[in-house]
């Protein structure tokens, strides 16, 4: 859904600010960012909260700042903002100095986007800004001695299916298989094709985990599954003549998320932007050595 700058309105606020929530699926549709928005509501109003402050920050921003208007109207300044402000809330209780952290962070996030948007041709920024403003706004409210925050316990149905959609729910940081069906919901609704590849990589990030011995309660609550989501939409759309490029990215961002777990840094989004730019480097560093090779004599 596409508004000229000269019709930004109400109506066209409404749009770019669902057209956030749905790129942090990277689905440029206001009616999957509904479902995305309903979904994080159906499991907690306060990480709800936190996205839509998040989101207007980072628009706002874009905007005071005079960035590209077709890119934040594409919601491209929204989502970042939007998973930054979810992450805090996840984290810390919500209040003043959390939602003081959350503009911030979506600000921040705002201004790393821009920049790195410079270098989309070569390496699409994905979610790396939200993972680099959330990074420092977490240990600021570490050190800040911010009150963590405390949830109910939701009962965890056991079984791979709910574990596939809760893969997909732990995008947004939500624990619920309800959610991830709200969210798979919005996916089919603008691309069945991504909504595909994001079953498929939250359990191809499922399956690998249990191979390489995981943590089975980890699994079960779709940590492992959450990068390969996104990894799978990702490199499925990029690669669409090529399936065994998304499933490799897939395994490799479960080998990572793995490797975060060894060290106190919350690995948020970080394997999926990790192994999404390692199989584009390869697959750029392969195509230039097949244009760079000799030809063979016959």
């Amino acid at each position: 859904m596409r508004y000229p700058v000269e019709r930004f309105s109400v109506k066209c606020g409404v749009a770019l600010f669902l057209n956030g929530f749905g790129q942090i699926m990277f689905q440029q549709s206001a009616l999957t960012g509904i479902f995305f928005f309903i979904g994080i509501c159906t499991n907690s109003l306060f990480m709800a909260s936190g996205g839509i402050l998040g989101a207007l920050s980072g628009v706002i921003t874009a905007r005071f700042l005079a960035f590209k208007s077709n890119d934040i109207l594409q919601g491209v300044y929204g989502f970042n903002g939007a998973l930054v402000g979810i992450a805090l809330i996840f984290s810390y209780a919500p209040g003043p100095p959390s939602y003081l952290l959350i503009l911030l962070g979506g600000a921040i996030s705002s201004v790393l986007m821009n920049v790195m948007l410079r270098w989309r041709d070569h390496l699409p920024p994905l979610t790396a800004p939200f993972i680099l403003s959330a990074w420092i706004m977490l240990l600021i409210a570490h050190l800040s001695g911010i009150e963590p925050a405390s949830y109910s316990t939701v009962p965890v149905y056991r079984g791979d299916v709910f574990a596939v959609f809760r893969g997909l729910g732990q995008v947004m940081f939500q624990d619920s298989w309800i959610a991830g069906i709200a969210f798979s919901i919005g996916l089919v609704l603008h691309s069945r094709h991504a909504a595909a590849w994001a079953l498929i990589g939250s359990a191809v990030g499922l399956v690998a985990a249990r191979s390489l011995g995981y943590p089975e309660t980890l699994v079960q609550t779709g940590i492992f599954s959450f990068n390969g989501v996104l990894t799978g939409i990702a490199l499925g759309d990029k690669f669409r003549d090529n399936a065994m490029m998304p499933i490799v990215g897939v395994v490799l961002s479960v080998v990572i998320i793995r490797g975060f777990q060894s060290t106190s840094i919350p690995a948020l989004t970080a394997p999926f932007v990790l192994s999404t730019w390692v199989i584009i480097l390869v697959n750029k560093l392969g195509i230039l050595l097949h244009r760079t090779s000799p030809t063979r004599l016959r």
